[in-house]
C-alpha cells in the first residue's frame, strides 16, 4: 500500500526544462562563451553547478563556479515567474493524495529558491510535507541521499513509498534507493526509462489513480 509518495519538479510536476534552456543561452551569450550547444543538448535538469564544471573545466575556482551559477539561476527566475505550469492533472492528482492522506514529498536537484518561487506559483507549497532541495544536500541526485532522507523524515518503508521522475538521473537515484519508480515522459522516451528501472511511465497525471498503481519493489 503506497503511503507516502516523492515528487522530482523540473521535468516531472512542471515542464521548466525550456526555461532552463533559455536562461543558459542568456547567461553563455552574457559571458561570451563559445561552442557550449553540445552541453545545452546533453543537459536533462541536473545540478546547475556540475554544467558550469563541465563548460568551464578548471578555467575558475569553485567559489567563481558557484557565483556564476546563482547568476544563471537568477536569470530562470526572472524568465520563469508567471509562467509556471503544471504538467497536466498534477493539481488535481495532488489533492486527490491528500484526501488519501498520503505523504507527500518534493526531491528535486534544484536550488530552494527555484523550489519556492516554482511551488508558490502553482499555489502548492503548503501541500508537500518535505521539501529537499540540491543545495541542502551532500549529494544530489543520481545519489539516493534525499530520496533516503525524504523516506526517514516520512518514518515509512521504502515498500510504501513511490517515486515520480523524469530524468535518468533521478531514476537511478530511485533504484539505489529501492524504492518503486514511475517515470514522467517529459525528456524521455518510455523505452529509455523503462530500461533505466522505472516500473511504469506516464506522458502525465490526467486520469492517474494512485489506488490503481501496484508499486515493484527495487531489491
Amino acid at each position: 500500500m503506497v503511503k507516502g509518495i516523492i515528487f522530482d519538479m523540473d521535468g516531472t510536476i512542471v515542464d521548466s526544462l525550456p526555461y532552463h534552456h533559455e536562461a543558459w543561452k542568456i547567461f553563455f551569450n552574457e559571458n561570451k562563451v563559445e561552442n557550449f550547444s553540445q552541453k545545452l543538448k546533453d543537459y536533462k535538469g541536473g545540478g546547475t553547478l556540475d554544467l558550469m564544471k563541465a563548460v568551464y573545466g578548471d578555467r575558475y575556482s569553485l567559489k567563481e563556479l558557484k557565483r556564476m551559477s546563482d547568476e544563471k539561476e537568477i536569470i530562470f527566475r526572472r524568465i520563469y515567474k508567471g509562467n509556471v505550469k503544471p504538467i497536466k492533472g498534477f493539481i488535481e492528482f495532488l489533492s486527490d493524495l491528500k484526501s488519501k492522506n498520503i505523504l507527500i514529498g518534493l526531491a528535486s536537484n534544484a536550488i530552494r529558491k527555484n523550489v519556492t518561487l516554482t511551488l508558490n506559483e502553482l499555489g502548492v507549497y503548503n501541500l508537500f510535507d518535505s521539501i529537499i532541495c540540491g543545495d541542502e544536500v551532500s549529494n544530489g541526485k543520481p545519489n539516493p541521499e534525499m530520496f533516503n532522507s525524504t523516506l526517514e523524515r516520512f518514518g515509512l518503508k521504502k515498500e510504501n513509498c513511490l517515486i515520480f521522475e523524469d530524468s535518468i538521473e533521478g531514476v537511478s537515484g530511485a533504484i539505489s534507493s529501492g524504492i518503486s519508480v514511475i517515470g514522467v515522459m517529459s525528456s524521455s522516451s518510455e523505452d529509455i526509462l523503462k530500461k533505466a528501472g522505472c516500473f511504469k511511465t506516464i506522458d502525465d497525471y490526467l486520469d492517474l489513480e494512485i489506488s490503481k498503481i501496484k508499486p515493484e519493489i527495487n531489491n
